[in-house]
């Protein structure tokens, strides 16, 4: 396959591209592993910490898999389902932040709403083992990670597919640039705490108390939204929402 791209991509970018076009084109297939980072950089013409932070995010989208001492696999999804979860990964950063964060406040607060109604036991499983993994992994390093693995574990016990996958699509990228820039981190005690309450809440299906929860959780992602926007925004306004 030709490692000719636009040239208008970014050196991420232009890795998640070529990844998708070998998907295309039935070159990786579902549990195949992708070259080493060293080959992947000889290929394309970027740096291995390119080539990293594109396969970071990959993972961060559930699109591929990294195993300790054994590679990065392609994660066990059909080929169209592959090709439109990795355009999106290139699409969503090419919308405006300050919409996306409103876009995702709007879809946690259906999702924990849908949680509190349709969740099983093996939901609550799977939230309480989130929960306990960011506890005990909250270093910077695997904080944005283990975090987001909270809220997909809440969106899939919705049992709404649609709005699980649209949290994954606009989520990832959301949280990485919050987190980059270290502004109006809340305290770790509070978080905890707050991940805690989604976990009861959804336990004694208290579906009125999830959207007082949500805009408490992320009250400080949409201040830090208002203040990158740099220019005059309208507020927030989540008033018609039940």
């Amino acid at each position: 396959m030709s490692a000719d791209h636009n040239g208008d991509f970014t050196p991420v970018d232009k890795v998640i591209k070529y990844i998708q076009e070998a998907i295309t084109n039935k070159e990786y297939l579902p549990g195949d592993r992708l070259p080493a980072e060293r080959k992947l950089s000889e290929i394309l013409g970027v740096g291995r910490p390119h080539i990293r932070k594109a396969i970071q995010r990959l993972e961060m989208y559930g699109i591929v898999r990294t195993m300790p001492q054994s590679g990065t696999f392609i994660a066990a999804f059909s080929k169209e389902q592959m090709e439109n979860m990795v355009s999106e990964t290139l699409k969503v950063s090419k919308y405006d932040f300050y919409s996306l964060v409103y876009v995702r406040v709007l879809l946690e607060i259906e999702v924990c709403k849908l949680a509190a109604k349709n969740r099983t036991e093996e939901d609550l499983k799977a939230i309480e083992e989130a929960v306990n993994t960011w506890e005990n992994n909250s270093d910077e390093k695997n904080r944005v990670r283990n975090d987001f693995a909270i809220h997909k574990a809440i969106a899939r016990s919705s049992h709404n597919p649609v709005l699980s996958s649209l949290l994954s699509i606009v989520t990832p990228d959301i949280m990485k640039y919050y987190h980059r820039f270290q502004f109006c981190i809340s305290p770790e005690r509070m978080v905890i705490t707050e991940h805690r309450e989604f976990l009861e809440k959804i336990r004694q299906r208290d579906v009125d108390g999830m959207k007082e929860l949500v805009l408490r959780h992320l009250h400080n992602l949409i201040l830090f939204a208002r203040e990158k926007a740099g220019k005059e925004v309208p507020n927030f306004n989540f008033e018609g929402i039940e």
